[in-house]
């Protein structure tokens, strides 16, 4: 997710490129996701995603470590006090099934490192917090009891890993050794949690800065996304892949997603108004632009307004996510609890009437 105030400029795209061609270099992918997959995707009309993490003990958003600057060592002992005590993948999705949810979309990982599954690559995991627990794993079983679509977000930033860059966007001090560890990253969750309808990669800039607007990057240093992305189709062959930079999907990339906007639509200052050959979806919050758990929060959507939204994706034969913000403990915010049950009773009267 955009933090628009926390990135400034560094380069300009080459001269007589608009923005949307100046990124074509970034992926030579060769392998899509499958028909089947494409066909699930179309059937998943509505789903829900979910931003959960260490920011989520104090109710603090996703981006705490950058807006606050805290240093490495000392944000990573938030771990300490992470317990989820309350977590229930089970109910969880009990809760999504009931509001008629088909996909459910899960923060692996978000730009601070912290990772809810038992990585190999990195001691900042779940596994090791005070939770002791692969939360990923019990979330990903819980789907696949059910029959809900499961995708991964992903954040190709890591504020955690030594040769990342860090909150200040530094120059990475080993951009080979840092691609590694994110491949390997993304292969565990290709191998090692069943089926993956779709991943979602965030905080794709290639460079130490980027643009508010995400449209002027360094062409310096590139992620490699055309191994990433066929890494992920040979390994997952029905996962559909996105990358949430705001341009016209690149080679690799299997559906377009707008932030906190309905598709060409750019209320929010830095989401594509143009409009693909891909599937579309719109990405929503709950609150006008908060995506984890704030309870100082009293902006929240109504379901109404949420229905609003959800029509008109439907009009264009977009699929609509709808995020949500888990509490510290691991239940999920009762506010949100509500309004999504608001929100299937407007969608049932709807069908019935």
């Amino acid at each position: 997710m955009s933090e628009k105030s926390t990135i400034v400029s560094n380069s300009s795209p080459p001269a007589g490129t608009d923005k949307n061609s100046s990124f074509r270099w970034a992926s030579q992918a060769k392998l899509q996701a499958s028909p089947d997959g494409y066909r699930r995707f179309a059937r998943d009309v509505f789903g829900i995603s979910a931003h959960w993490g260490l920011y989520s003990i104090d109710g603090s958003k996703e981006w705490l470590q950058r807006l606050q600057l805290i240093p490495r060592d000392e944000y990573a002992r938030r771990a300490l006090s992470f317990d989820a005590p309350n977590f229930d993948a089970g109910a969880w999705l009990d809760t999504f099934c009931e509001a008629d949810a088909t996909a459910f979309m899960i923060t692996t990982k978000h730009h601070d490192g912290f990772c809810l599954w038992d990585s190999a690559l990195t001691e900042f995991t779940a596994v090791r917090t005070a939770a002791k627990r692969d939360l990923l794993g019990e979330l990903a079983e819980a789907c696949h009891q059910r029959g809900v679509a499961l995708h991964f977000y992903f954040s190709l930033l890591d504020w955690h890993h030594p040769d990342g860059g860090g909150v200040e966007f530094a120059a990475p001090r080993d951009w080979k050794a840092f691609c590694a560890f994110i491949l390997g990253q993304v292969e565990e969750l290709c191998r090692n949690y069943g089926t993956v309808a779709g991943f979602l990669l965030d905080g794709w800039w290639p460079a130490s800065k980027a643009a508010a607007d995400q449209t002027d990057v360094n062409q310096n240093i590139t992620w490699p996304l055309t191994t990433l992305y066929d890494l992920v189709h040979r390994l997952q062959p029905h996962a559909m892949l996105t990358n949430n930079h705001h341009v016209l999907p690149l080679s690799g990339e299997d559906y377009q997603v707008w932030e906190i906007d309905l598709p060409g639509q750019n209320t929010q200052g830095f989401n594509c108004t143009e409009i693909g050959d891909k599937p579309l979806m719109a990405w929503m919050t709950s609150t006008s632009n908060g995506w984890s758990w704030q309870p100082d929060r009293n902006d929240y959507r109504t379901a109404e307004q949420l229905l609003a939204d959800f029509r008109r994706c439907r009009g264009m034969n977009a699929a609509y996510f709808q995020n949500l913000g888990p509490m510290g403990d691991g239940t999920i915010n009762p506010v949100e609890v509500e309004l999504l049950r608001r929100f299937s009773e407007l969608r049932a009267a709807e069908k019935t009437a």
